[in-house]
């Protein structure tokens, strides 16, 4: 089934055969369209979410690589040198071995060894997020570093400027969409004959 309307008709097809048809009498389709965030010459707008999926997936990427490597490092082992026996004893808290060789040792290795690149590379990811997403990091909530002390009404409102402007543009769209959608609707029942204006 396909429904075809226009601001002064609707036509309904099921299988490519006009089955019904009427007029309306608005005189305007009832769709109102809200941009998210304004794109020149583009009736979509742009959307918050899509620009952060590639950084998203990257970042979800870099996590599950390290979750793999945690769970596969993270057993350590124990390599016993100049000790009989080491090997039929399990390694366990309080265990003990004696020998009287000098030149005995037990070495550990194995386990969550510190990637310093690792933990840059997923800074650097989260950092592009923020950039990409507009919202800073201390809007967030995520602070890293202490940013003095912001007490006063105007050290706070330079810190959330460009959230701020962001939120008051997306109002502004917002409030002339439900607008529209208002006039719609007492237009819709005006002509009913249920409201008048």
């Amino acid at each position: 089934m396909t429904e075809i309307t226009s601001a002064t008709a609707w036509q309904r097809y099921e299988d490519k055969e006009l089955v019904a048809e009427g007029e309306l009498p608005w005189g305007f389709l009832p769709v109102v369209h809200i941009q998210n965030i304004a794109q020149p010459y583009y009736y979509e707008g742009l959307s918050d979410v899509e620009p952060l999926i590639p950084l998203q997936d990257e970042l979800n990427t870099r996590l599950s690589d390290r979750a793999n490597r945690i769970t596969f490092q993270t057993f350590k082992m124990y390599l016993g040198k100049g000790i009989e026996g080491f090997e039929d004893k399990p390694i366990s808290p309080g265990r003990m071995w004696y020998t009287d060789n000098p030149d005995a040792a037990i070495e550990e290795f194995g386990g969550d060894a510190a990637t310093p690149s690792e933990d840059m590379h997923i800074a650097e990811i989260r950092e592009a997020m923020d950039k990409a997403s507009g919202v800073t990091p201390v809007v967030a909530g995520v602070l890293k570093n202490k940013l003095g002390n912001l007490t006063s009404a105007v050290a706070l409102r330079l810190t959330f400027m460009g959230m701020l402007s962001k939120t008051g543009r997306k109002k502004f769209t917002y409030n002339e969409g439900l607008k529209k959608i208002a006039q719609m609707v007492l237009d819709i029942l005006d002509k009913a004959n249920i409201y008048k204006i």
